[in-house]
């Protein structure tokens, strides 16, 4: 399958699309990967969405598959559908499946996303429309041994909207750690014995599966789906409000046993989630016809 993947890519995979793209590539599938955000700058937006089309017109690919390409036209999604068969791949959580979104949704053949919430709306718009969990990078995301325990509890990403009444809320000093990405995000889970998540509209972002495959122990609250492949207290721990989750944190802190045994049994439980599989989904799921 010849693939035109539209997204942001880099070269150290700070981007989900440059690990997407590899994981396209070993599932087999003859893949370019074109930057539409690169191309704007050096095009300009009109200039760059009369290249996109001219080249999907030039080579003949079996799919476009966009991730998300809230800056491209209408016009443009239009246009490639007429060429050849397009997919939309969609990660955010249901808050930002905005207007834009669900239009564009109308205007492809296929609709993926990863939050149980965004598909149900998604299927009032494209009957064609599927599940398939972003997961994560079986070559970044591993333990990293031999690190030190620096931080008793810790939240790796952006803290912004709810996030920050829940974190002033833990009576525990908690760790916040940015700009954490590949082989530095694993580096960071490892130095945490316990890794905090908290959902948005209740989705599970990629840190789940990331913290969890890099053997990291995940207190979280809970998510719509989440009992379909993890076991809260044997896989990774759920709370479920400010107390609880107060209650939870010295819990574990002051019994490392039970964690080891929780993030081992995580790390089991979140192995069928890899990116390699989001790729084979995709290539499945758009192959049907």
């Amino acid at each position: 399958m010849k693939v035109l993947y539209i997204g942001v890519f880099d070269q150290n995979r700070k981007s989900t699309n440059t690990s997407q793209l590899l994981s396209l590539k070993r599932a087999g599938a003859q893949v370019v990967g074109y930057n539409y955000k690169d191309k704007a700058q050096e095009l300009g937006f009109v200039g760059r969405d009369q290249h996109l089309v001219q080249l999907v017109r030039d080579r003949d690919f079996d799919l476009v598959l966009y991730s998300k390409c809230n800056l491209l036209s209408f016009d443009v999604f239009e246009n490639i559908k007429q060429q050849t068969k397009t997919c939309m791949w969609f990660m955010d959580p249901l808050q930002t499946y905005d207007a834009d979104m669900r239009e564009k949704t109308k205007l492809v053949d296929y609709f993926c996303c990863d939050k149980q919430n965004v598909l149900e709306a998604a299927r009032e718009i494209n009957p064609n429309s599927h599940r398939v969990c972003e997961g994560y990078d079986e070559d970044v995301d591993r333990p990293v041994d031999d690190v030190e325990k620096r931080y008793d509890v810790s939240f790796i990403g952006g803290l912004y909207g709810e996030r920050v009444a829940k974190v002033q809320a833990i009576r525990r000093p908690v760790k916040i750690i940015t700009n954490a990405y590949a082989q530095q995000h694993a580096r960071s889970v490892a130095e945490s014995r316990i890794n905090l998540n908290f959902c948005t509209t209740r989705g599970a972002s990629d840190r789940v599966y990331k913290v969890m495959a890099a053997g990291g122990f995940l207190l979280t609250d809970d998510w719509d789906g989440r009992e379909e492949h993890f076991v809260d207290g044997r896989d990774l721990v759920i709370f479920n409000d400010a107390a609880d989750l107060n209650q939870k944190i010295e819990y574990y802190l002051n019994n490392p046993d039970i964690v080891d045994k929780i993030r081992t049994n995580g790390r089991t439980a979140v192995k069928p989630f890899t990116r390699l599989e989001w790729a084979q989904q995709i290539i499945n799921l758009t192959a049907l016809r």
